[in-house]
């Protein structure tokens, strides 16, 4: 090969070696920050909260038609729970589920709800014991005829 091709590859891959080493420096540093800087733990509570809102969330749009791009929108939502599910399960030092069948979701819940957490806002089938819930008000006032 003669000088010119030597000299347009030199020339050429001098840029590209300077990116690399710019953008693998802040690569680098991001991790790093990252790293540095973990997310504090939620508390009980938050992750209770977070919990009952993802799985109705998941069962919202597991049951919903005419979703665009439906299957995408359950993986995620799914994979979300599951991160918070497996979050909760480490806390509470319960088994996280070992895969992403629906087994292995419900023995984590049931789990989870016999350390007091639970994870659906109403169990499924409670729709009776909703009608008959106690309220805070006198048993006149429930009616309109208070005493």
């Amino acid at each position: 090969m003669s000088w010119v091709v030597y000299l347009v590859i030199v020339l050429a891959g001098m840029p590209v070696a300077g990116c690399a080493l710019v953008y693998g420096w802040r690569a680098w540093q991001w991790l790093e920050e990252r790293h540095r800087t973990a997310a504090p733990a939620q508390s009980l509570a938050e992750l209770g909260a977070s919990l009952r809102r993802l799985r109705a969330e998941l069962e919202d749009t597991e049951t919903r038609a005419g979703l665009t791009a439906k299957h995408h929108r359950v993986e995620a939502v799914r994979a979300a729970y599951l991160d918070v599910l497996t979050t909760a399960c480490r806390r509470l030092d319960v088994s996280p589920p070992a895969s992403r069948a629906l087994a292995d979701i419900y023995r984590a819940e049931a789990a989870l709800r016999q350390r007091g957490l639970p994870v659906y806002d109403k169990a499924p089938g409670d729709k009776a014991r909703d009608d008959k819930a106690p309220s805070d008000k006198a048993p006149g006032e429930m009616r309109g005829t208070a005493r």
